[in-house]
């Protein structure tokens, strides 16, 4: 998954997350809690891009809320993370061992 793809996933995760519309001073905080450095400027042009795809819709001058759209690819973005999870873990077990293809003998380190 590429870095613009995650700062949208967490967009969506924080809107997900509020009972009311959420605004870009909101979302900014929030990803700077979560070690994403974005300003409210760039919050504002990624939520206008989710509005377009039909992820979020605009609530007056309150903020944003996902739509069900917006809350199915939410979704499948934690899918996503999961499966990248589990595949770090299998990974990572691959490499605490010590297996010789050849004589097809090994030991978990």
């Amino acid at each position: 998954m590429s870095e613009s793809q995650e700062k949208i996933i967490e967009i969506l995760r924080i809107i997900n997350e509020y009972d009311k519309p959420v605004g870009a001073r909101v979302v900014s905080k929030e990803l700077i809690n979560r070690g994403y450095d974005l300003g409210e400027r760039t919050i504002r042009y990624h939520m206008q891009i989710l509005d377009e795809k039909g992820f979020t819709k605009k609530v007056g001058y309150s903020g944003r809320e996902l739509t069900n759209y917006g809350k199915l690819q939410l979704k499948n973005g934690l899918i996503y993370d999961h499966v990248d999870f589990v595949f770090s873990k299998f990974e990572e077990m691959i490499y605490q061992t010590d297996f010789d293809y050849k004589t097809k003998k090994g030991i978990w380190l």
